[in-house]
């Protein structure tokens, strides 16, 4: 990493003689502004070492990870190497990924950076070592906290150096360790914060009590358009603890010129806040309370109404994503031999992470103080200052761990009821959310249908592929199908289009990985239907069409590294399913009664490919083996990344067994686990990870196995009963649950 005008590393003494590295992470374009992280590891003169941490924290151990980076390429000593997380405030740029959490994306972010830093400090702390015993350089090397003069044995703790480095100036671009130096990163450690988890010593936002703070439970409008009409609290008065009644309002969220089409998807719903003394009076009051709510123009709408909107919206209002060519003229034309075309349906799901939402906000008057679990709490802050009229740099938000988020934490209404809360009232307020308030008020993976239509040559190369998305109103994920640039890549006539209701029946959301479930299950099984058509081997079809190298055509308009690299992702797909061809797992002969699928996804930097084995239960289908084939680039902790590479396969699997997420009148039908059920460990079927080797730097993973999980499952399933199944979630009368 080039130390220049956008990203440098800092040094300052600290009182009681400690040293702090400071840090500004770079930015991906090069006229881009630096981006002040405040990122930056401080040193005791004890021999402490804090690592302060800005990344989120929900569980997927990127802290953890990121303060291995440091350490090892440091030499610090883990026993006395310490994870903190400061409190944030608008003064941190919110353009970089490690203030916020998105995409998988913070050891991607993290990684280079962190390690630059670490050995720019490093070097430095040998440099001045060498000096103080005069000898040279590269006689030093740091471990455990100490220089070390590998000639003579002489050694000096970190900290008596911290004086004469504070001095120096920065080097620019000091070397990385050799891998072969490297002692931890690619090691198994375990997360010591696991320990005060499962002895419920960690910390949430749910455990914050500040003195003389009151507590908030929420009646929010059943549909995303309802106002409050009319509040009877009377009843609520009989409870004990119970306070007083707040009016919420439509917490609407400006948007950025260019991008006000955002607005009617930000925001909080409208509703009647019940304050009392604990947070079980204002649950028990809420039960009391009597609100009537204004007219909504989805009363009456189900999920049926909601379906078949979107299958009405074509010639209505369809926008073209990405189009080449003259694709629809191809497809109308084409012969119904070489032309195939099928329709999926994906329904909405919502995130149901283990830890319901809350959030704690003081106000003092002049000082706005915030504790939540958040993904994006830098873009919380600028929310919650447009909502109470607080000014952003007067507002300080402690970003607490988080028990899970999955995208649903990314949005920052419950904060923002927090702090318009403690507005109003003038004091401390904690707001918690039910299970129910959860369920029922979601951000919603979107319901959708994805149809493909792909024209064949006579060599059954693809010549023609349309990727039509049918939505309701979407806030901006419904982007191009990029694995049609790999798949397609040699193809001259190929689109990707979107037709948008202007339904807001719910709120569109994140979900992990997004739009690459939906996209990934209908493609994948679309594939898979085709080469069954065919008579071809599922692999070798997609080995064949990726191996057609990826052209530029003229309306395309993309330069020359562009297709560079879309031809170095086909290439890297092309291994990861060389290595799922080769697999025992896919060439032992398949038994009666069973079945086996694959698929394959690129995954913003991740190559995986995942097999799939099912068998039959009577005439029942019970889900095996999974086995999960990726590429990540280089592996900072094996165990973390086959833990999220498991949970990413366990939460595409649950949404895949499980009931959706229904509507009737207008809200969600469904409350609690009971009716809107996650995996069971029983139901978990083996799963197998193999972590590629790989020499690219460390890349997304968190989300990286969710797509292929869907498609290859179903692929498996009409391999084992002929029967192709194109929406989900599976029918409850064809799976066998233990």
């Amino acid at each position: 990493m080039a130390l220049n005008r956008r990203n440098f590393i800092k040094l300052t003494s600290v009182a009681g003689g400690g040293l702090l590295l400071g840090l500004t992470i770079p930015l991906p374009a090069d006229d881009a502004p630096a981006f002040e992280a405040n990122v930056y590891v401080r040193f005791e003169k004890d021999g402490t070492i804090f690592y302060r941490d800005t990344k989120p924290e929900m569980g997927q151990g990127i802290s953890f990870g990121l303060a291995m980076v440091v350490c090892d390429e440091l030499g610090a000593d883990w026993s006395r190497f310490v994870v903190e997380r400061p409190p944030l405030s608008s003064k941190i740029a919110d353009d970089h990924s490690l203030a916020s959490s998105a995409g998988s994306s913070g050891m991607l972010a993290g990684y280079l950076p962190l390690r630059q830093a670490a050995a720019t400090l490093r070097h430095m702390l040998i440099l001045a070592a060498s000096d103080a015993w005069a000898c040279n350089p590269t006689d030093c090397k740091a471990e455990a906290s100490r220089v070390i003069n590998k000639i003579t044995g002489k050694t000096g703790d970190f900290s008596i150096f911290f004086t004469a480095v504070s001095k120096m100036a920065v080097p620019v671009n000091a070397p990385l360790k050799d891998d072969s130096e490297l002692t931890m990163i690619g090691k198994d450690l375990s997360i010591p914060e696991n320990r005060h988890i499962v002895s419920g010593q960690q910390h949430f936002a749910i455990d914050i009590d500040l003195p003389g703070m009151v507590y908030a439970s929420i009646e929010r409008s059943p549909t995303t358009d309802g106002a409050v009409k009319n509040v009877d609290d009377s009843q609520c008065r009989a409870a004990k603890g119970f306070l007083q009644t707040v009016t919420m309002p439509t917490l609407r969220q400006e948007a950025s010129a260019g991008n006000e089409w955002q607005v009617k998807f930000r925001g909080s719903k409208s509703g009647v806040a019940v304050v009392a003394t604990s947070t079980w009076a204002a649950l028990t009051a809420r039960k009391a309370l009597q609100v009537t709510w204004g007219e909504s123009r989805y009363s009456g709408q189900s999920t049926e109404d909601v379906r078949q909107d979107m299958l009405d919206i074509s010639g209505r209002n369809i926008r073209d994503v990405a189009r080449f060519g003259d694709v629809l003229e191809v497809v109308k034309t084409a012969d119904n031999k070489r032309l195939f075309r099928e329709k999926y349906f994906n329904p909405y799901q919502e995130n149901a992470q283990m830890e319901p939402l809350s959030a704690v906000a003081d106000y003092d008057g002049e000082t706005l103080t915030l504790w939540a679990g958040s993904q994006s709490p830098l873009q919380a802050i600028g929310y919650v200052a447009e909502v109470t009229g607080v000014p952003e740099d007067k507002i300080v938000f402690h970003s607490m761990r988080s028990g899970g988020a999955f995208g649903r934490r990314y949005f920052y209404d419950f904060i923002a009821e927090a702090g318009y809360l403690a507005v109003k009232l003038g004091k401390a307020v904690k707001v918690t959310w039910t299970r129910e308030d959860c369920i029922q008020h979601g951000r919603y993976h979107l319901a959708r249908y994805d149809e493909h239509a792909l024209v064949l040559d006579d060599k059954n190369n693809p010549v023609a592929w349309d990727s039509l998305t049918y939505s309701a109103s979407n806030y901006g994920w419904l982007g191009r199908n990029i694995m049609l640039d790999y798949y397609a890549g040699a193809t001259p006539h190929r689109a990707t289009r979107h037709a948008e209701s202007d339904s807001l029946v719910l709120f569109p959301g994140s979900w992990r990985s997004v739009d690459s479930h939906p996209q990934a299950f209908a493609r994948e099984c679309f594939i898979d239907e085709v080469a069954v058509r065919l008579g071809e081997d599922p692999i070798a079809l997609r080995q064949r069409w990726l191996s057609l190298k990826a052209q530029a055509f003229p309306q395309e308009n993309i330069d020359a590294d562009r297709l560079r690299r879309r031809q170095e992702i086909q290439h890297g797909l092309l291994s990861v399913l060389e290595k799922a061809k080769q697999s025992p797992h896919w060439t032992a002969p398949q038994a009666p009664g069973s079945g086996k699928g694959v698929a394959v996804s690129y995954f913003y930097g991740a190559y995986v490919c995942q097999m799939a084995f099912v068998s039959l239960v009577g005439s029942r289908v019970r889900i095996d083996k999974i086995v999960c084939l990726a590429d990540c680039g280089k592996i900072v902790n094996p165990q973390l990344v086959k833990g999220q590479l498991e949970g990413s396969i366990l939460w595409a699997l649950s949404a895949l067994i499980n009931p959706a997420i229904e509507i009737q009148n207008g809200s969600v039908v469904q409350s609690n686990f009971d009716d809107y059920p996650v995996i069971r460990m029983n139901e978990c079927p083996v799963i197998e990870i193999d972590l590629l080797d790989s020499n690219r730097p460390p890349n997304r993973v968190g989300e990286s196995a969710v797509p292929d999980t869907t498609p290859a499952v179903l692929n498996a399933i009409f391999n084992a009963t002929g029967n192709r199944l194109r929406e989900l979630p599976i029918p409850e009368e064809i799976l066998f649950r233990a």
